[in-house]
């Protein structure tokens, strides 16, 4: 249930237009009347209770802060399903990149921890020490599992700059560490 905990500042609903009392009531009209049909789409879209209860929750505190951020929603009922199954369908996609990952993880051959930890740190360490966008696109991509497009949009350049930032980062610590490993 929304409470008054969340009454926004005057303020911002002043430079919105719309006064605390009107977005609370939206909200919670919304969820009164609608509530259990988002529970239920939620639901339908495979989710657990639980998962389906904080879905609706995250979909209603959304609504109600892009109310009092000024934003006008004609509809809110249709925003509230559609930003629901958006939700939905970002807890679908992560729990697929956690599969795959523990697919991947769980098909790579036992080795020595010992060997294997010494061998990690030498490569973080080793990261460290790269030009800062290097570094960073490494750090998504390979610690994060982020694809190329999301590392851009997190660094702010294009996708083919990110592949560029972790092929040109990957041939330093090549370099890097095959020269350690001669020595």
């Amino acid at each position: 249930m929304i409470t008054g905990a969340m009454d926004p500042p005057i303020d911002l609903a002043r430079e919105s237009g719309i006064g605390a009392d009107a977005l609370r009531a939206t909200v919670v009209s919304l969820q009164a009347d609608r509530g259990a049909e988002l529970w239920g789409l939620a639901r339908h879209l495979n989710l657990a209770p639980e998962e389906a209860d904080d879905a609706v929750q995250e979909t209603l505190l959304r609504l109600w802060s892009a109310l009092r951020d000024g934003k006008e929603i004609e509809r809110p009922d249709a925003w509230a399903f559609r930003t629901l199954y958006r939700l939905a369908m970002d807890k679908h996609r992560f729990r697929r990149r956690v599969r795959a990952l523990a697919e991947r993880i769980g098909s790579q051959p036992a080795r020595s921890s010992a060997y294997d930890q010494a061998d990690r740190m030498a490569v973080w360490q080793a990261v460290e020490t790269l030009p800062e966008r290097q570094r960073l696109a490494v750090y998504l991509r390979y610690r994060a599992d982020l694809p190329f497009e999301e590392i851009g949009r997190i660094l702010g350049i294009a996708a083919p700059s990110a592949r560029s930032h972790v092929s040109r980062a990957l041939d330093a610590l090549r370099a890097q560490l095959g020269e350690e490993n001669a020595r």
